[in-house]
């Protein structure tokens, strides 16, 4: 790239990072003559801004909803003067919003789990929109390849299933599974409990069931139902024979 080309680039990235009068005026004094109409370069300013916020706030709905109205719009227009608009899918001009709450949440006085909640949700979204391809077939019992396991310091699986609450969520370790269902396509989510990650064990190394019952003491009928349970949620994925079983 010619160099007067990357300072024109690096000149409209620094408008977009925060539009407005005052920026498009600076941005026409570095390059005089350019007679592009300011009418038009503010409107495409304008539909920036509008493209971040509406990415935003359709990834991270309960994330605005934990924070107060003129809150959200200080962190939008913080976040945009980042410069996340470079990802030609919308949605995913999110993806540094939970880092970007990491570094202002004492500075904001936010409250302590924000950021943790918006890894959440920006999760929800990532394993939704994962291309890791979904087996149609497999031969042994398998974990679901869209799995992501999040460790974080408050229960919020209980709080983003009551789509929110009046109070935060609690404070405490939670071990979070989040993933695709292969036939319903939408994001499946738990805090992770014993019999599931026993589950999950058994389809990363491979063991065979007969011999976690041996080891563990469980009954087999037992076993055997919660193998099934967490192949129905899409969890794991079931050979055919133990999927008609």
């Amino acid at each position: 790239m010619k160099p007067s080309l990357r300072a024109f680039f690096d000149s409209m990235g620094a408008y977009l990072a925060q539009p407005g009068p005052a920026s498009l005026t600076a941005l026409y004094a570095r390059h005089p003559g350019w007679d592009a109409p300011r009418e038009r370069v503010a409107l495409y300013g304008g539909f920036v801004l509008g493209h971040v916020r509406a990415a935003l706030e359709k990834v991270f709905p309960l994330t605005r909803q934990a924070v107060t109205p003129d809150a959200w719009d200080a962190l939008v227009a913080g976040f945009t003067r980042t410069r996340p608009a470079r990802h030609h899918e919308l949605n995913h001009l999110g993806e540094g919003f939970p880092a970007f709450l990491s570094d202002e949440v004492s500075s904001r006085a936010l409250a302590p789990f924000l950021p943790a909640l918006a890894r959440f949700e920006w999760t929800d979204f990532a394993v939704f929109a994962s291309e890791a391809p979904a087996p149609p077939r497999v031969a042994r019992l398998t974990a679901n390849p869209t799995l992501v396991v999040l460790e974080q310091d408050f229960r919020l699986c209980a709080y983003v299933r009551a789509r929110g609450a009046p109070s935060p969520p609690e404070a405490g370790a939670e071990l979070a599974l989040l993933w695709r269902h292969p036939e319903q396509l939408r994001t499946f989510y738990m805090a992770a409990t014993p019999p599931a990650l026993l589950v999950l064990k058994m389809a990363v190394e491979g063991l065979a069931l007969e011999d976690v019952v041996a080891a563990t003491g469980l009954a087999d009928a037992e076993l055997r139902a919660t193998v099934t349970r967490f192949g129905r949620d899409g969890l794991v994925l079931l050979p055919e024979d133990a999927a008609r079983g």
